[in-house]
Order: structure tokens, then C-alpha cells, then sequence
């Protein structure tokens, strides 16, 4: 794989709130030795949902129309929506594949030769067939898609809040249905429908913070692993979890902890340090 540069908003850095955000993540990645940019041109710091999808790692893009429901439906959430066009102008992408639907790149996680995706996909292009759109889905990203429900208690319908790829097929499973007895057939449901495809690791449904979701939107880059944290000092009981939990993901990895809680309880929704990235491969 070439050398990958790790991409975030202006915005991130240059909103008040989110700065502190910026700066961890700015000197996690220096520690690293991961090249670290900026996107101009973009409305929001959830670079992730409007920059192209890489579709393999040797550099290739796909491109989409990036006009999510929960933006075009409130007119005051409009100057949010970024132009993918303007935000790429200042790369030199390989982007041969236009998938020319309405598409969120938070709605994809890539797992090897798989793509996982919410069946979100079907509501926001009710002009194609589900036969039809799944066939052009997986022509363009040269991968079979695992389908997965739709939670409706997240208005995004992202699958990067559900699942994460760990890699050498195995995923990283939300534990969050797991607290509650109505949410428990939901989760058994996802089990079922991921067990077919991959080695299902699961995020423990720690009983502290309610936010404790965030874990799962982590950062994995060469040499480490950026995890979202809910306490300024990482010592909060959940964090002190996640920390080791990660450690024992990711054995030969370093785990760096970064105050995220400023995202979780961010603008337009919640997110992490997933929502806020983007991988380029330099070329």
C-alpha cells in the first residue's frame, strides 16, 4: 500500500469547540509519522459522509451525490451540505467509478473483498430497483454488500456507528442493543445476518456513560489506533475499559486516547473520530 495521508476539515480545527479535537488527533497522527492535511472548501467537519470512498487500496475512488435526508429536509441545515466536487478540486484523485445515486460515505465500511451498509441505501434512491441498485452497488465497488437494518434511532443511518472493520475478516460489533430487553431481538437479528460473513468481535455495553457508543468510531492507521475518550484524562471507568479493550483488539498496535466528547455531542448529530477523517493514498 502507498503512503496514506489522513485528511480533516478546516472546520474541525476552526470551530471553537472542536479545536481541541484537532490538535489530539494533529499530534496523534505526527506520532505516528502520518501525514496529516486539511480539506478546504467543505461545509461541516464530518468530512467522512461527503468525501468519495476509496474502493481499493491502491488509491481508486468512487464518487456520489452526497445530499443526505437529514440535511436536504431542513432547510436550516443546507449550508451544510458540501459540494464533493469543490472539496476534491485541490486533490489529484483517481476516481474512474461514479456511482451517480444519492449515497453517505458514513453508510459504508469497507471489510476486505465485503462492504457492509444500512438498507438506508433503498429509501434514498426510490427511483431504482433494489434488484437493480444492489447490482450497480456491487459492480462499482467490486465487492459483495452485507445489507444491514436500518436502526431508526439514528436519523444518519450510518453503518460506521454499527460496525467496524478490524480486519484479516473480523468486525467490531456495536454493543449498545445489548443494555436493553426491547433492543435484544435487533441485536440478534445483526448477529445473525454478520455471523454468515465474518468473525463478530463485540464492543462491551458498558453500563457508565451512555455515550459509550463512540469507542467504535475509532482511527486505525499504520503503526496505531485513535480512540474516541469521554474524559479529558482518559480516567473515567468506561474509558479505563475501552482502553484496555482496545489493547487487547490491537496487541501489536499503539492505542492513543483522544478527547472526543466535544463530537459526540456534536453539530448535525453525533459522531467520532471515524466521521471526522478521511484516508487519501498519495500518489
Amino acid at each position: 500500500m502507498k503512503d496514506i495521508i489522513i485528511y480533516t476539515s478546516e472546520h474541525l480545527r476552526t470551530t471553537t469547540k472542536t479545536a481541541c479535537v484537532a490538535e489530539a488527533i494533529s499530534a496523534a497522527l505526527e506520532r505516528l509519522h502520518v501525514k496529516h492535511l486539511e480539506l478546504k472548501n467543505t461545509n461541516d467537519y464530518w468530512c467522512r459522509d461527503y468525501m468519495p470512498i476509496m474502493i481499493s487500496d491502491n488509491g481508486t475512488y468512487a464518487k456520489f451525490k452526497y445530499e443526505p435526508d437529514y440535511l436536504v429536509e431542513d432547510e436550516k441545515l443546507h449550508d451544510y451540505i458540501t459540494n464533493q466536487q469543490d472539496a476534491c478540486n485541490e486533490l489529484n484523485l483517481y476516481m474512474p467509478a461514479n456511482m451517480d445515486i444519492i449515497f453517505d460515505g458514513g453508510n459504508y465500511v469497507r471489510c476486505g473483498d465485503k462492504v457492509i451498509m444500512t438498507d438506508k441505501i433503498f429509501s434514498e434512491n426510490p427511483n431504482k430497483s433494489v434488484t437493480k441498485l444492489i447490482q450497480h452497488l456491487e459492480t462499482t465497488l467490486c465487492a459483495e454488500i452485507v445489507f444491514l437494518p436500518w436502526d431508526m434511532a439514528d436519523f444518519c443511518g450510518h453503518a460506521d456507528g454499527m460496525v467496524a472493520d478490524l480486519g484479516d475478516g473480523r468486525i467490531l460489533l456495536n454493543g449498545c442493543w445489548k443494555k436493553r430487553k426491547r433492543d435484544l431481538p435487533f441485536h440478534k437479528r445483526l448477529r445473525k445476518l454478520l455471523d454468515a460473513h465474518f468473525e463478530v468481535e463485540e464492543l462491551p455495553g458498558w453500563n457508565g456513560d451512555n455515550d459509550s457508543w463512540c469507542y467504535l468510531n475509532f482511527l486505525k492507521v499504520p503503526g496505531g489506533v485513535l480512540l474516541p475518550c469521554l474524559s479529558e484524562n482518559f480516567d473515567s471507568k468506561d474509558d479505563i475499559a475501552a482502553l484496555n479493550h482496545f489493547k487487547g483488539l490491537f496487541p501489536k498496535m499503539e492505542v492513543i486516547p483522544i478527547y472526543a466528547k466535544p463530537l459526540v455531542k456534536g453539530k448535525n448529530g453525533g459522531g467520532a473520530l471515524h466521521c471526522v477523517t478521511w484516508e487519501y493514498i498519495e500518489k
